[in-house]
């Protein structure tokens, strides 16, 4: 199994196939630099995006910023 990371969606396993390689390379092809809302580091993410994974892993947990 291979096992990318990126800060849209933390880590991906890719044990599907060439499917999920392929959804891996378009989210990386579309992701912009820009600054996290949360942790105000610089992270490549996709447009609509304001937080990295890290970030919103914790707001989903109750953590505020």
């Amino acid at each position: 199994m291979v096992s990318y990371y990126d800060s849209n969606f933390g880590h991906w396993d890719m044990e599907d196939g060439q499917d999920d390689v392929d959804f891996y390379h378009e989210v990386q092809r579309k992701s912009v630099t820009k600054t996290c809302q949360g942790c105000r580091t610089r992270v490549k993410l996709l447009p609509h995006y304001a937080y990295c994974d890290s970030c919103a892993t914790k707001i989903e947990n109750g953590w505020d910023f």
